[in-house]
């Protein structure tokens, strides 16, 4: 005789006659399941013929289990008990999603609100409490190569090197203004320089750039008559250039 394996129907039928096991007949089993008495019979059949056994007796004299579908029966609350553990388990696992999320970011980017990542990181504590969330800023020439290396699961970088082992993906649209001092000795230098085209010869302004390069930066120092006097590799330290009047 071929050795018995249980398929997905098994556990479908199985689950009916359960049912009708512990409530003592069809029409029972199908009112606790919610589906048609027709639905029970098919699944209580056909577990039958699977088996290859008579697993209850129902007729005028009424409903009860045969020897064979007492042992059935007593086999089956082990393994019903067993699958309701197992589906309680995933579903405990998938609500406490436990472990650490490491996320890089460069500087000042969790204070954007448009970035959303305040927001993003609320809503991933409600969803998955256990979890615990690990943020660190990083020079941007490294946020890629540590997302690369495992160091960090996700990074936000505002110079991606196009990293053949990552995924890129858009996360919002920063905007850059340009500052001066009121009281910088440049301060009417800047308006001219925005309220007539450049010419050629025309004198610099002294310009605080940032450390590392991106397109945008490069075309707008390109357009205007621009003179890097100094550098930073923080928002927080051109402010403070820019507040002392150096440019």
């Amino acid at each position: 005789m071929a050795r018995f394996l249980t398929s997905s129907y098994d556990v479908r039928h199985l689950r009916t006659f359960l049912a009708v096991a512990e409530h003592g007949g069809l029409s029972s089993a199908a009112f606790r399941l919610g589906v048609s008495l027709s639905s029970v019979s098919r699944d209580l059949t056909a577990f039958e013929t699977r088996l290859g056994l008579e697993l209850c007796r129902r007729g005028r004299s009424g409903f009860s289990l045969t020897p064979q579908g007492e042992d059935v029966y007593q086999a089956a609350m082990g393994l019903g008990s067993a699958l309701q553990l197992f589906e309680e388990t995933i579903e405990n696992t998938r609500q406490s999603l436990g472990g650490t999320l490491m996320l890089g970011t460069i500087d000042s980017v969790i204070t954007n609100p448009n970035a959303g990542i305040v927001a993003a990181l609320a809503k991933m504590h409600r969803l998955f409490p256990e979890m615990q969330v690990n943020v660190s800023m990083h020079t941007v020439s490294i946020i890629d190569m540590f997302v690369r290396d495992s160091k960090l699961d996700v990074g936000i970088t505002g110079q991606p090197e196009g990293l053949g082992q990552l995924c890129y993906e858009p996360a919002f649209v920063e905007t850059h203004h340009l500052y001066i001092a009121r009281h910088s000795p440049h301060f009417r230098d800047l308006q001219i320089l925005f309220d007539r085209p450049y010419t050629h010869g025309q004198p610099r302004v002294p310009y605080i750039a940032r450390d590392y390069r991106t397109d945008i930066f490069k075309d707008f120092e390109g357009r205007y008559p621009l003179q890097v006097v100094a550098r930073g590799n923080t928002l927080e330290a051109i402010l403070a250039s820019v507040l002392a009047g150096v440019g």
